[in-house]
């Protein structure tokens, strides 16, 4: 792992209120290379698809600066099996190499040997896999809502939050709701809402992963930035809603209940 990259990640999991990392900035004699800062593509998608959710899931990321060229790179790497790399905004998807297969990664070598590596002249905030820290202002995972015990299907879903500019207000609290693989012992599919990993963007926009998908989000509010059909923004105080509903009402599956309720189905 880069060095960088440790010292975010311990920022981000000790205070996740501050967005600003320094730790980057060269000496004040050393000329970093002048690039401009990319300007990602509006094509449309919000929403991509890298493992099946299940045994294997996306998890790193980082920004490669080659050629002229920014590329957004999404890693799947489990402990076995193939690595796979897949380009955000082009949806394309390739089998490579990486050092640590199962552990972080900020590079690979693709099929044809050449290298792609993590961009040294400008820094992306990462938020790396452990439960909660912050994606620029959004502090994600920071609690969660669940139903009765007495039911025996039901989703444990994670809360995300926006602080205001000086970090002493929350200005909303949000769920984001995606379907994770139906479990065996429930009828219908599993709401999720766990945060993984997130990239700020340096745009107003970030890429988070959640299950087996890679979603990009407008840092104000959470919308997705296109397409996002899998997946659905909900502001806190409905889920309690109907979370309060449900108590004591002899349900028996809060997935079904809950996608009623908001009107997912």
């Amino acid at each position: 792992m880069r060095v960088h990259h440790v010292a975010m990640a311990t920022v981000l999991a000790v205070a996740p209120a501050v967005g600003a990392f320094t730790q980057d900035q060269p000496p004040s004699h050393v000329a970093r290379p002048s690039v401009e800062a990319p300007v990602w593509p509006s094509n449309g998608v919000a929403e991509r698809e890298l493992g099946d959710g299940k045994e294997s899931w996306p998890e790193n990321m980082f920004v490669e600066h080659s050629k002229g060229r920014w590329i957004v790179w999404v890693l799947l790497s489990p402990v076995r099996g193939q690595a796979r790399a897949m380009d955000f905004f082009s949806g394309e998807v390739q089998d490579v190499t990486v050092k640590e297969p199962g552990g972080y990664n900020d590079s690979f070598v693709d099929s044809n040997g050449v290298a792609h590596t993590s961009s040294d002249e400008i820094a992306f905030y990462y938020k790396d896999p452990r439960p909660g820290g912050a994606i620029g202002s959004v502090q994600v995972n920071v609690n969660s809502l669940r139903f009765d015990r007495a039911i025996p299907c039901r989703p444990r879903l994670h809360v995300s939050q926006r602080m205001s500019d000086d970090g002493m207000t929350v200005t909303w609290r949000k769920v984001l709701l995606y379907g994770d693989p139906a479990s065996s012992t429930c009828p219908a599919r599993t709401w999720s809402s766990l945060i993984g990993t997130g990239l700020e963007l340096r745009d107003g926009t970030m890429l988070i992963t959640g299950g087996k998908y890679v979603f990009r989000l407008r840092e104000d509010d959470l919308s997705p930035v296109g397409r996002a059909p899998h997946l659905h923004v909900v502001d806190e105080a409905d889920v309690k809603r109907i979370i309060d509903k449900a108590e004591g009402s002899g349900i028996r599956d809060a997935n079904t209940f809950l996608a009623e309720q908001l009107r997912l189905l």
